[in-house]
């Protein structure tokens, strides 16, 4: 018999639903489409709430390499898009926020 590996619970945060089995992510209920990085960052940020990541730590979390310059402009791209898909007024966000001169967090 083949053993079952133990399901990853859902994560519901504000109007979002993750679905890590899947690795599909719900705004409202509607499946948004995200890229590998793009949900990469997400569960990263969700996972630790409150936890503030510099973009250099977060770099290396995602990309699983060591950080090096000129890296924060892919970082801050990624979390433009990834706000654009997941936030209700991504030029306010809510969800994940700027701690300036820090990183970002998920609130």
């Amino acid at each position: 018999m083949k053993r079952q590996l133990p399901k990853s619970l859902p994560i519901s945060i504000t109007n979002l639903d993750i679905d890590r089995n899947t690795e599909t992510v719900y705004r409202d209920g509607e499946a948004v489409d995200l890229t590998s990085t793009e949900y990469a960052m997400l569960l990263t940020l969700v996972t630790h709430p409150g936890q503030i990541f510099s973009a250099e730590r977060l770099f290396e979390v995602v990309w699983n390499e060591p950080y090096y310059y000129g890296a924060s402009n892919s970082i801050m791209v990624h979390i433009r898009n990834l706000r654009r898909k997941i936030e209700v007024d991504p030029a306010a966000p809510t969800l994940i926020t700027t701690v300036w001169g820090k990183g970002y967090r998920c609130e």
